[in-house]
């Protein structure tokens, strides 16, 4: 199997597979060297480690780069928090896809924040260019009702799988739902595989497991612990005037 249909298949087994959340080529090498099927990339991480604000404020050239670099030094299946897309212009979605395919990368995440009619337009775009180049792309659809706290944000989300999957996606990624009873219900009622960040109230595998859970993801969490603990040395070796927390 070529690394998108490994990637694919991984959504399809009866345990929830993790995948870790990578920022640079170090912490993709060390997730694959620690036995991982697959890496995705934080969009958070990624823009705070060079210094700008999550949401798209990273220029694309500047994503693209650091992507290639991970894809260049890694063998395992690479995922792109790909954001809202890095444009609203659905021809420059395309190039975008493009570029990402082009440097390895096997899926995608692509959230609604801009409301469900854009994203349908730009799902809807990303497939239909996909079917017509003939290439293969994971694309999970990320979907922030419950981050975004709107109206009924369960009964939303049902109807956003179910058009979601109309328009192409292959998975559910539902952020900001913590409660173990909502994740049950929303698994038993969609027939995409669904993803959810581990959390400290979801904090092990085999509670998210029983929720029927396919996919658990990182998010910026795995870069936020690597950077405490950085900041604690760098403290530790200033109040205590040694370099024995180096060592």
């Amino acid at each position: 199997m070529n690394n998108y249909e490994t990637f694919f298949q991984l959504h399809l087994q009866s345990a929830p597979f993790i995948i870790a959340n990578a920022w640079n080529v170090k912490s993709a090498k060390l997730i694959e060297d620690n036995g991982y099927q697959a890496i995705a990339t934080s969009s958070g991480a990624i823009a705070n480690s060079l210094g700008y604000e999550d949401g798209e404020k990273v220029p694309f050239n500047e994503l693209l780069y650091v992507v290639k670099r991970i894809s260049s030094c890694t063998n395992i299946p690479l995922s792109v928090d790909f954001e809202r897309g890095y444009t609203n212009d659905l021809a420059a979605l395309n190039e975008n896809i493009q570029h990402l395919i082009d440097v390895g990368v096997v899926g995608i995440n692509l959230e609604d924040a801009q409301g469900e009619e854009i994203y349908l337009k730009k799902l809807s775009n990303i497939k239909n260019y996909l079917v017509k180049t003939n290439q293969q792309l994971f694309i999970n659809a990320r979907t922030d009702g419950f981050l975004q706290k709107i109206d009924s944000p369960l009964e939303r989300t049902l109807e956003r799988a179910k058009l979601y999957k109309e328009a192409g996606a292959d998975g559910l990624f539902v952020t900001g739902v913590q409660d173990t009873r909502i994740i049950k219900e929303i698994t038993a009622a969609v027939s995409l595989p669904v993803n959810i960040v581990g959390t400290p109230k979801l904090s092990t595998v085999k509670t998210l497991a029983d929720c029927g859970v396919k996919r658990i993801s990182m998010a910026v969490f795995l870069y936020n612990a690597t950077y405490k603990q950085l900041e604690k040395v760098i403290r530790e070796i200033k109040e205590e005037q040694s370099f024995a927390p180096l060592f």
